[in-house]
This record gives structure tokens, sequence and C-alpha cells, in this order.
């Protein structure tokens, strides 16, 4: 079972230079991560320049989708640049609506980082197997555009959901995180428009998340959406109890919605992971 929580940054030795009011850093034990979203290109690029000293100690940046703004590849490029400048940890990412499907073979052409399009990837970080399984995700309610421009939308997400739910599985990694542009629950909807919700996230992806219990859960896409969340499974049955307690953390990790990106620190701890976000 992975917990999440508060953390603080302490005082950095021997600071570079930054435009942060002051400079911080966490002592590394385990895998010290970055997760952002919705960069839309030179939109929110400053956000990710002003955490400069953070982003040198990171061992994993996530991209959760939108990086760029209408299917931009140039701007991505810009959005990587910029990182690579600044980290040179491994970078995995997600596609958001804002990479067209029809491009996702250039982005994968062009850009030598870990895309992932419903796949699991086991990176040694640290001393631990990391596990990240990586998607667009599901909405529960497509979009107008997608009901009136991509006929198979509505088995598309069932079969992504099934997929999900293969490729959802530990076998052995020390950490399991999910990875998607869409949010796998409401709970980080809060903010945005109630009506919108089944259009920007999926109730069933939630069902999912809370079955298969990956450490850690870290999307984008709600521009206007809570920061965190954690999910809990009621206990129903006999099985639940025997099961134990479920809690899954939620990042969101959009720009927007946060004004920096995401900093979190995976450690392992006998049988079990902490997830601590630094704020």
């Amino acid at each position: 079972m992975a917990r999440l929580e508060p953390g603080t940054r302490k005082p950095r030795t021997g600071p570079r230079a930054t435009d942060n009011d002051f400079i911080v850093q966490v002592v590394l034990v385990g895998v010290l991560a970055c997760a952002m979203g919705d960069v839309h290109g030179p939109k929110n690029l400053e956000c990710v320049r002003r955490s400069q000293a953070e982003l040198a100690e990171c061992d994993l940046i996530l991209l959760a989708g939108d990086v760029t703004d209408g299917n931009d590849l140039d701007a991505y490029g810009q959005v990587l640049g910029v990182l690579r400048e600044l980290s040179d940890a491994e970078i995995v990412a997600v596609f958001g609506n804002e990479e067209y499907d029809d491009a996702h073979p250039e982005y994968r052409t062009r850009y030598r980082i870990i895309f992932m399009e419903e796949e699991s990837k086991d990176l040694q970080v640290d001393g631990l197997r990391v596990r990240i399984v990586g998607s667009t995700g599901v909405l529960d309610r497509p979009t107008w555009w997608q009901r009136n421009n991509v006929p198979d939308i509505w088995s598309r997400y069932r079969e992504r959901l099934s997929r999900l739910s293969e490729l959802l599985t530990r076998d052995g990694a020390d950490v399991l995180i999910l990875l998607t542009h869409y949010s796998p629950t409401y709970s980080t909807l809060e903010g945005e428009r109630p009506s919108s919700w089944p259009e920007m996230g999926s109730k069933a992806m939630e069902e999912l998340v809370l079955d298969r219990r990956p450490d850690l859960a870290v999307h984008a896409h709600a521009h206007r959406g809570r920061p965190r969340a954690v999910l809990v499974k009621k206990q129903r049955s006999l099985e639940d109890f025997s099961a134990g307690a479920s809690e899954v953390p939620v990042l969101n990790a959009s720009l927007p919605a946060r004004g920096m990106p995401t900093f979190f620190e995976v450690t392992r701890r006998g049988d079990g992971v902490t997830v601590q976000e630094h704020f």
C-alpha cells in the first residue's frame, strides 16, 4: 500500500541561480521524480524554468500529455530542449489531446524519449525497479468533437480500459506508477464544471486503479482541478477485508492547476511504498 505524505524541501548547499524566492532540495532516498502536463508549448514554459534547481536533482521526469499546443511538433521540441538543459533524468511521456493521434509516429521518430501508448516500461532508477504504465487514458463520455469525428471512439476507450487492466500488474517491480493524460478519477476534477467531468476523466478507471492498486497515479488535463487526492476502496466483502486497506494517491500534475511542476519522492520501506510530495 502506498501512502501520500506531505513534504518540505531542505536548503540546498551551493545553490545555482534561480528565479525562485528561495532555493530548496530534498535528501535523496529512493526515487526523486518530477511530473508535469499541460505545458502547451511556450505558454507555460516559464513555470518549468523557475524550477531549474529542483529539476537538476531529479531521477525521473514524467510528462502527462499536452506538452504542446495544436500538434506543434517544434513547440514540443522546445519544451524538451529546456528540460534537457535543466536535467539529465530519464523522460517518460504519454500523449495528450493536443498531440494528435496521426502524428504520434512522428513524435516517436523525432524525439528520443520514452513514449507510451497503452504500454508498460520497467526502469532501474536509484536502485529501485520502477514500472510505469502509460496511456492517454479513458473518458466515461467522449467529447463532442470525438463523438463527431472519431467513429470508433466508444470501442477505443473500452479496448484501452481492457488493455490497461492487463498492464497494471507489479510482476516483481518495487514501484508501480500509472501515468495518463486524462484523469483516472473524478476526485481531482473538483474545480472543473461537474457536467464536464465524464469528458475529462473516468469512474471506470477509478475502479480499475483501486482494483490493481498502483503505488501512484499521475495525470494532467484538469487545469482547474484539485492538485491531489487519495482513492480509498470501500471494504464490502470478506475478500476486501482480507486484502487490507486499499489507498492510491493521485497527483494532478497540470501546470495551470499548480503553477509549477510536481515533485515527489518514492521510497521503498519494508513491504510498502511511501510517496512523499514536495511543496
